[in-house]
């Protein structure tokens, strides 16, 4: 017997999960901010039980935690924190990109053009939802390629670990009309893109890096005081 693939509608757990997500990537709920399950219940109109049940999804994911008697909020990173992750991702990325350079193929490249150009038109309109979701694409296309399932699944928690905090720096940045680091990250991606289309998988690999690092510079900035 043939089976056909169909369209299911999603669960409101799924409803609850993808709206809590989003709005943390958009920088409506930003670190250190409560989540209120009724209210949040009553915004997306469900019940409180997916909304709840969504939030222990975000919670084993890092990306809000849970205090008794005070509930859900998004989490708020410390600076060692930010080096814990990033040693993580330096350990796990090295070796998934490492492993999806060398199997990379045109229509990977062709995403990561696509989504550098998406980045661009973000930056000139200071869409800052847009460019954090392009700049995750950029990265994706190519360490999608690494074929270990495992190893994507524990960089995807480590990426969207840092989520809330990648918002807030996006807003800050639009907020002072602030393009710099946006173009700095822009122009890195190009040049990672340009020498992967060559062919030159060591250069590649080696300005991933330095570029990853240079992300973590802009946590530790992010999390000054003074926030600069």
């Amino acid at each position: 017997m043939a089976l056909r693939r169909t369209s299911l509608p999603r669960t409101a757990e799924a409803v609850a999960l993808t709206e809590l997500r989003e709005a943390i990537i958009r920088g409506d709920l930003a670190p250190g901010a409560q989540i209120r399950q009724g209210a949040a219940a009553e915004q997306l109109g469900l019940s409180v039980i997916p909304v709840r049940e969504a939030l222990k999804t975000l919670a084993s994911e890092g990306i809000v935690s849970y205090q008794p008697q005070r509930g859900y909020a998004v989490t708020e990173l410390r600076p060692e924190s930010v080096d814990d992750i990033f040693r993580l991702r330096e350990l796990l990325e090295t070796e998934a990109e490492a492993r999806a350079a060398s199997r990379v193929r045109p229509e990977d490249l062709a995403a990561m053009r696509q989504a550098v150009e998406a980045q661009r038109k973000a930056a000139d309109e200071s869409d800052a939802h847009t460019a954090i979701l392009a700049n995750k694409a950029f990265h994706f296309a190519l360490l999608d390629r690494c074929d270990n399932e495992w190893l994507l699944r524990f960089v995807r928690q480590l990426w969207e670990a840092l989520e809330p905090h990648r918002a807030l720096a996006y807003r800050r940045a639009a907020v002072r009309g602030d393009r710099s680091r946006a173009e700095e990250i822009l122009r890195e991606h190009e040049a990672i893109l340009a020498v992967l289309e060559a062919g030159d998988t060591a250069e590649a690999l080696e300005m991933m890096a330095s570029h990853r690092a240079n992300g973590q510079g802009d946590f530790h900035r992010l999390l000054r005081p003074d926030g600069q």
